[in-house]
């Protein structure tokens, strides 16, 4: 059969809809789970193979934000939202997904963690600004880590289900502790 006839025998796949329900939450969950780990078990057998471990690196990053934007944003939100924000906000981590990935690589962190780092739903004016001043994907305090924003500008943020904290006392443990609920 040539290319040209096979294309002619072409249908498009009807994939079907889903409906998202706990157990879609759980089947994205486990999936972005099973393929880091197994992506963070190959990166660690890896002798010396940069490439090969770059792209390691990018399997994790794609399975990482993927959870995010399936489970966290497009289920909540994000776990916090800037007081007195713009309408126009960019969900944003709030440790840099890539630190996040090389703290779970380096077991500073779990899965479970890093599935469940901090997100923050942030002006666009204040998320330029944060990429204008170089700490786009850098952070000065991850036990702290809104002095990543307060070192740049003042803002308030609460957590998605109105809950109030202190930026500056709010620690990466209390993170985890207050949004212990939303793993699944």
């Amino acid at each position: 059969m040539t290319l040209q006839e096979s294309l002619g025998k072409f249908f498009t796949p009807d994939y079907g809809k889903t409906t998202r329900t706990d157990e879609t939450y759980k089947t994205v969950s486990q999936h972005c789970a099973l393929r880091i780990t197994q992506s963070v078990n190959d990166y660690h057998a890896v002798a010396d193979d940069r490439q090969l471990m770059r792209e390691l690196r990018n399997d994790i990053d794609y399975h990482l934000r993927r959870y995010h934007e399936y489970c966290i944003k497009q289920r909540t939100g994000a776990h916090y939202i800037e007081v007195d924000g713009d309408a126009d906000c960019d969900f944003e981590h709030l440790i840099p997904a890539s630190r996040i990935r090389d703290l779970l690589l380096a077991d500073a962190i779990t899965l479970e963690q890093a599935l469940n780092a901090p997100t923050v739903e942030l002006s666009r004016e204040k998320h330029k600004m944060l990429k204008s001043m170089g700490w786009g994907s850098i952070t000065p305090d991850m036990w702290l880590p809104f002095k990543r924003y307060t070192n740049l500008f003042d803002a308030k943020f609460r957590t998605y289900d109105g809950g109030t904290i202190d930026v500056e006392t709010w620690t990466l443990e209390r993170h985890y502790q207050h949004f212990q609920h939303l793993i699944i």
